[in-house]
């Protein structure tokens, strides 16, 4: 297996897949410990097996073949797999963990039915429906977390069926005795099909035998340099790997977990990562020579993991106090490395350094100082925040590209993420159309996307979105329109949507003025845009005087795809 000079060698294979998965059940396919957990989502699981059926290719798998001992996981796809059989090379699975993950999972499942308490079952029964009104809904999930267990309807093939011939038998047995023979003959026939598809699909392997980890990772870097799907810590965490510890890789998992209790949500796993490198003093923290780093890092990067730990909560801490109520609107991941370098150095600034680091957040928001961000600018940020934690120097801030107000609505945009962040704390007490509060942060967390809606088709505007809740089948514009915002007192304190003053408190509670109204009743939607455009910016002018940013005449800037860092 291995060349004169010790060289490992690469050997690529087809193979089908009902082989691939009765080496992982015998053991001599495992998953790493050092790779990252499964995290598929429940949709990507579907559009596997719809590949699959099709015939369409769903990407090479890189294994490691080793007779070296390396920690693996006991259970891939949470089905139990045995250990290792003594003697045997075995092979390591270093690009497919979600893939294979999701195939054996599914297919080597146990065919009694779930408990109808457990919530993290239900991904894993997957069903192919014999009768689809249409082939984008052919595979699919018989229930959602949370939902009463009932039985799948008869049309439905559990897909773990194809796996096993008892299994299959059983289903059409059961099937000719629901539906009668002539409509089972029809179901069972095309549930043969796609039965034989599954089993005979052929799985792309690429086996590297022989050699050591960090050349089995050397390989993968180099095969999958422009697009590498194994996340820049795992890479370190394979290389630097301790048996005796946890994996560099499971403690940043650990620090993002520590950040999401407390009601933040999760922090970038690559941005955590690069503040341990920040910390260890690793002069390139985006390099994606990972290797390099770990021979350079391999004892400085696990003993800067309590330092990160500290310096990130902190960070967390201040970026709240700032105004950044989520960690999914940090309009920069860079941001969040700069700032823990100055917490590292600075656990307990006085008010003067947090006034001055609050500016500093919203003026790189607001001005794109991290857009296109290479290696040269973060090591240059780094340095001045250490100075200035270090009170060496103040901070430089490019004022004159300030322009907060984003002209597209566009939740890819850096300078989008910093107006909502503001937006939400220039209005925290929101009222839906019935007039009662809601929690305007949980919301946004739940689906940020989902959760801004346009009042009017056609308008890209910041201005043109709310989170305005309503009733179910009411849209946007109507449940505005219908409001009595007509007459009444100035304010005579009621909070009911169907009298002037309740009204009014809806309106304002979403910063939009009465004269807006006016245009949306009027289905004036240019006019709308304008009124309450001219509102907010006048909102965001005392905001830049609150926080020391004095703002220009034009505050629009482009909303480009600028929140990417990679």
């Amino acid at each position: 297996m291995l060349s004169d000079r010790g060289e490992s060698r690469l050997e690529p294979a087809v193979l089908h897949l009902d082989h691939v998965l009765e080496d992982i059940a015998d053991g001599l396919v495992r998953v790493p410990k050092f790779q990252r957990p499964y995290v598929w989502r429940p949709e990507q699981m579907l559009e596997l097996f719809d590949s699959i059926e099709r015939g369409y290719p769903i990407g090479s798998v890189l294994l490691w073949e080793t007779t070296e001992p390396i920690p693996s996981l006991d259970q891939i796809g949470e089905v139990a797999v045995p250990e290792a059989p003594a003697g045997r090379p075995v092979s390591y699975v270093l690009d497919g963990h979600q893939r294979l993950s999701t195939l054996f999972g599914v297919l080597r499942r146990l065919g009694r039915p779930p408990r109808a308490d457990d919530q993290r079952e239900w991904k894993w029964r997957v069903y192919r429906d014999l009768t689809p009104k249409n082939d984008a809904e052919r595979y699919r999930h018989h229930r959602a977390a949370g939902s009463p267990p009932a039985p799948p309807p008869d049309h439905f093939l559990p897909v773990r069926a194809v796996a096993s011939t008892l299994d299959f038998l059983g289903f059409s047995r059961n099937l000719e005795l629901r539906v009668g023979p002539e409509r089972a003959e029809r179901l069972v026939r095309e549930a043969e099909r796609v039965a034989q598809r599954i089993k005979n699909y052929k799985l792309s392997l690429i086996r590297l035998q022989g050699g050591t980890l960090d050349q089995a990772v050397d390989v993968y870097t180099r095969l999958n340099r422009k697009g590498m799907r194994m996340d820049a810590d795992q890479m370190v965490s394979a290389l630097t790997h301790r048996v005796d510890q946890p994996t560099l890789a499971s403690r940043i998992d650990a620090i993002v977990e520590s950040v999401a209790t407390t009601g933040f949500g999760e922090l970038p796993r690559l941005a955590v990562f690069r503040v341990v490198l920040a910390l260890a003093d690793e002069p390139d923290v985006m390099t994606p020579r990972w290797e390099a780093v770990a021979r350079r890092l391999q004892n400085r990067l696990f003993d800067a993991i309590p330092d990160a730990e500290r310096a990130v909560h902190a960070a967390v801490e201040f970026l709240r106090w700032a105004g950044l109520p989520l960690a999914q609107l940090l309009p920069y991941a860079h941001q969040l490395v700069v700032l823990t370098k100055f917490f590292h150095h600075c656990p307990k600034p006085d008010d003067d350094q947090r006034y001055e680091l609050r500016r500093w957040f919203w003026v790189t928001s607001w001005a794109g100082s991290f857009a296109g961000a290479n290696s040269t600018t973060l090591r240059t940020k780094l340095n001045e925040m250490r100075e200035f934690a270090e009170r060496r120097r103040s901070l430089s801030l490019d004022l004159a590209d300030v322009q907060p107000m984003p002209d597209t609505f566009n939740l890819n945009s850096a300078r989008t993420l910093a107006y909502v962040a503001w937006e939400i704390g220039a209005f925290p007490k929101r009222r839906d159309a019935l007039g009662q509060e809601f929690d305007v942060v949980q919301r946004i967390a739940s689906g940020a996307t989902q959760a801004y809606r346009p009042v009017f088709a056609g308008h890209s505007e910041p201005a043109n979105r709310l989170v305005f809740p309503t009733v179910p089948g009411v849209g946007l514009w109507k449940a505005l329109s219908d409001l009595a915002v007509v007459g009444g007192l100035p304010d005579d304190g009621s909070l009911n949507p169907y009298t002037p003053s309740g009204a009014r408190r809806i309106l304002e509670s979403h910063g939009i003025p009465v004269s807006a109204w006016y245009r949306l009743k009027e289905e004036r939607d240019d006019l709308f845009v304008e009124d309450r455009t001219r509102l907010l910016e006048e909102r965001l002018r005392l905001f830049g005087i609150f926080i020391g940013v004095p703002l220009g005449e034009r505050l629009e800037g482009v909303a480009d795809d600028d929140s990417s860092e990679e």
